[in-house]
């Protein structure tokens, strides 16, 4: 997928907009005025468009939106997360891995997972997964995540 652009169809962008809101599929599908199961049928097409597999795929769909926006970054990322296990957290997650994954990979329990998520959520003022990985990718942390 890298260097392709994203093309989407009005309703597609639309869904997409909302999901990076932080939308579930209920809220989306009530803003929008259609039926819930059109929504899961136009995010399905959508990753099986860009072949996102596994993990958690709405995150990966908004990374790869925002991958291909660029995004200016205000302030410093390591500023704001000073803590090494927190920002490896955050690269995983923003990757789309589940907190069990992430717990595996980084070698800790799953609630220590959680935990250091409620942490970053309180420091960056943010309220779930997609809008963390979102803002990840908008100050280019680190080395560029594979969609896979």
């Amino acid at each position: 997928m890298k260097g392709e652009s994203i093309r989407m169809g009005a309703r597609e962008t639309q869904i997409i907009k909302l999901l990076m809101q932080g939308y579930d599929n209920a809220e989306i599908a009530r803003q929008l005025k259609i039926a819930r199961r059109t929504v899961k049928a136009h995010l399905e097409r959508l990753f099986r468009r860009f072949r996102i597999t596994g993990g958690i795929k709405r995150v990966k769909l908004a990374t790869l939106v925002v991958t291909n926006t660029t995004v200016s970054a205000n302030e410093s990322y390591e500023r704001i997360v000073s803590s090494k296990r927190e920002r490896r957290v955050i690269q995983l997650v923003a990757k789309g891995l589940k907190n069990r994954e992430v717990a595996e990979a980084i070698g800790i329990k799953e609630h220590n997972v959680k935990n250091y998520l409620r942490i970053v959520y309180d420091k960056l003022g943010l309220w779930n997964r997609v809008e963390l990985a979102l803002w990840y990718r908008s100050r280019r942390i680190g080395p560029a995540l594979s969609m896979r």
